[in-house]
């Protein structure tokens, strides 16, 4: 789902927070908002923008590790800890 990203079947805001829950953050600003969500070791920042249906569409997924020691997981990585998060 996070693969497709900023194409044509991206995945809607719905879907996002129907999987992932409600986001730890969420931030409004424009005609965009941003979601981020927090694992053990990662955070995954998503954002969305309106498609031609007014329908929040997620643009773009970014991983990021949640210590300054850690190397920024990949986003196969960090969805794998919030797939196993949701179980």
């Amino acid at each position: 789902m996070l693969r497709s990203a900023g194409g044509a079947h991206a995945a809607s805001q719905q879907d996002i927070e129907r999987l992932f829950g409600a986001a730890d953050i969420v931030r409004r600003e424009g005609a965009g908002t941003a979601l981020t969500y927090r694992f053990e070791t990662c955070a995954l920042l998503m954002l969305f923008a309106g498609d031609e249906h007014n329908t929040m569409r997620l643009q773009e997924a970014h991983p990021s590790a949640r210590h300054g020691t850690g190397e920024a997981p990949s986003l196969d990585q960090c969805a794998a800890e919030a797939a196993a998060h949701r179980s």
